[in-house]
């Protein structure tokens, strides 16, 4: 039965991952589902069952089962098992972070719009005229937006849902490092310097502006750990 009902699972999740359902179309019945494949009803309830944990489907008692959009909440919350071991610390998911994210500065400089760049030109411009009011939740949701629109500027859903999702991880203790004395402000000037690499479609400088960046972020991660 445990194979059966893998065999579904994975036809039905190929199906998404192929494009030939959608997210938001309505799956057939259980009954039709076991027809379709000929097993019972109650195989075809656990392989939904299985693809609904994985964030894939989601039941609508009394009218159907929907192919969801995976958001960044989900992914979140996936990933935040992943950090709940006592051996792993927010500094394991901040090298995650690293790794991706330095990569994605680099598709940003290559793949960016001129819309784009506006929008990470306003948020710096934005972001630098908050650091006087030192308030620390509107600085945070700044940070947070630029780093977001690099993400974007890579064209990459997968890498948006990504980032989002780490940064959701890391929001309270990103916050917390803005309280250490001149942080904000070196935040600022290291994004400009991201934003600047990006606009002149230079690949490795954006890499290593943004790798300078998170170092410097971890470092001071380090301090409030």
């Amino acid at each position: 039965t445990d194979t059966l009902r893998h065999e579904v699972a994975e036809h039905i999740k190929k199906s998404i991952e192929e494009g030939k359902i959608k997210p938001g179309d309505r799956l057939p019945t259980e009954r039709e589902m076991a027809e379709q494949f000929g097993v019972s009803r109650t195989v075809v309830r656990d392989a939904v069952k299985t693809l609904t944990g994985l964030g894939l489907l989601e039941v609508k008692h009394g009218v159907g089962i929907f192919v969801t959009t995976p958001d960044s909440k989900f992914i979140a919350r996936q990933l935040s098992g992943l950090v709940s071991n006592e051996n792993d610390t927010i500094i394991n998911l901040f090298e995650v972070r690293m790794l991706l994210e330095t990569a994605a500065a680099g598709w940003a400089a290559e793949r960016h719009s001129e819309e784009d760049l506006q929008l990470l030109r306003e948020n710096v411009q934005s972001h630098e005229a908050l650091i006087k009011t030192n308030d620390i939740n509107s600085l945070g949701e700044q940070d947070r937006k630029f780093h977001v629109l690099v993400a974007k500027s890579t064209r990459n859903p997968v890498i948006i849902r990504l980032m989002k999702s780490i940064l959701d991880l890391l929001e309270v203790s990103n916050r917390k490092t803005l309280t250490i004395k001149g942080r904000a402000q070196q935040s600022v000037e290291e994004h400009k310097d991201i934003f600047h690499a990006i606009e002149k479609k230079d690949v490795e400088e954006a890499q290593q502006a943004m790798k300078k960046h998170l170092s410097s972020v971890m470092d001071s991660l380090k301090l409030i750990d």
